[in-house]
């Protein structure tokens, strides 16, 4: 996997063997990115479920003023400060599971621009995670949550706004607003 765009364009993100962190292609980060365009620079970057980190990491490469990792599995957080370290980056790194992360985050007065997961999509449901981000406040007003997941998955609560989402293959990810009204949704290009 490479880095897809920004100051570290090209370089190489490892990720742990098998199927475990399953990363976000390059192809569907690179995807992310050019939907958020702008809207990414001087943004908090929250990477639930991290993996081996390349969602926060593409985040800091494009301009994002920080990146938070959460991330419970061993070889995967190991992965990430692996990763981190070869581009001298300090991002934070929580190894834990998603909801003490969430509730540590909260306790600590942390609030997010841009929170992406990527759940394994088994384990996980799209409402489970809205309710988590919400329960704690994680999520700005003005803020994106951002779920890749399988395809054919939808939220049966009314939590969050769906404001597009872009299917690659059997994978699909959901970008979602807080209910009120958020100023950047007419950045976001395409239809639902």
């Amino acid at each position: 996997m490479r880095v897809t765009g920004g100051i570290f364009r090209g370089r190489t993100i490892r990720s742990t063997p098998g199927m475990a962190a399953r990363p976000t292609t390059d192809k569907v980060r690179q995807s992310i990115f050019n939907i958020l365009r702008n809207d990414i620079e001087e943004t908090d970057f929250l990477d639930l479920f991290a993996g081996s980190g390349s969602m926060g990491i593409e985040a800091l490469s494009r301009g994002a003023n920080s990146a938070v990792f959460v991330e419970s599995g061993y070889h995967q957080a190991e992965c990430i400060k692996g990763n981190v370290h070869s581009l001298d980056l300090k991002p934070e790194l929580i190894k834990s599971d998603y909801k003490v992360a969430c509730r540590l985050l909260a306790e600590a007065g942390r609030t997010f621009d841009i929170i992406f997961a990527d759940p394994p999509y088994e384990k996980y449901s799209l409402d489970e995670i809205a309710e988590i981000v919400l329960q704690y406040d994680l999520l700005r007003p003005e803020g994106f949550l951002i779920i890749e997941h399988i395809g054919g998955q939808v939220m049966k609560k009314d939590l969050v706004v769906l404001i597009k989402r872009q299917k690659y293959g059997q994978t699909e990810v959901s970008f979602y607003a807080r209910k009120q009204p958020a100023t950047k949704v007419g950045d976001l290009p395409g239809d639902l």
